[in-house]
């Protein structure tokens, strides 16, 4: 008789619980506050080629980012490698925006500045004789003053 009165009191809650954190993320309607967005780009360069991938991302995209840094929508950018042609991946761009929307709240500005820059090839090089975007990520940094005083 216990089982047959408390098993649905209990299990109804339980299962709603199951069935509702199961699905998927909610969408990103509003971005995090007091976060920054930090975009990740992970490229693989082409055999040999990753120091002049390097210098190509220098003089392309670092041009413009300096352009959108000094107008206040970028707040920082940075390149890495892993000192090796080997893996997936080998060349790493971060870029730190002002606020959790990242580039999706300077698109439009940012447009204004690609549209201005004169594409610089290295050796004669494109980037797509130099590597190749793999993956891109989003991820959020908590910004100190908000979450560390």
């Amino acid at each position: 008789m216990f089982t047959t009165l408390l098993a649905p009191r209990i299990l109804a809650p339980l299962l709603a619980v199951l069935v509702l954190s199961t699905g998927a993320p909610p969408a990103r309607a509003t971005p995090p506050q007091n976060r920054r967005a930090v975009e990740l780009t992970y490229l693989k360069s082409a055999p040999g080629q990753r120091e002049p991938l390097k210098q190509f991302i220098v003089r392309n995209w670092f041009a413009m980012d300096r352009i959108a840094v000094q107008q206040g929508l970028m707040r920082s950018f940075t390149v890495m490698d892993t000192g090796t042609d080997d893996g997936p991946w080998n060349v790493l761009v971060a870029v730190t925006y002002t606020d959790a929307r990242g580039y999706d709240g300077i698109a439009e500005a940012f447009e204004t500045i690609r549209r201005a820059h004169t594409p610089v090839l290295v050796e004669g090089k494109a980037l797509r004789d130099l590597g190749a975007i793999v993956e891109s990520k989003r991820v959020y940094e908590d910004i100190a003053e908000a979450h560390y005083p």
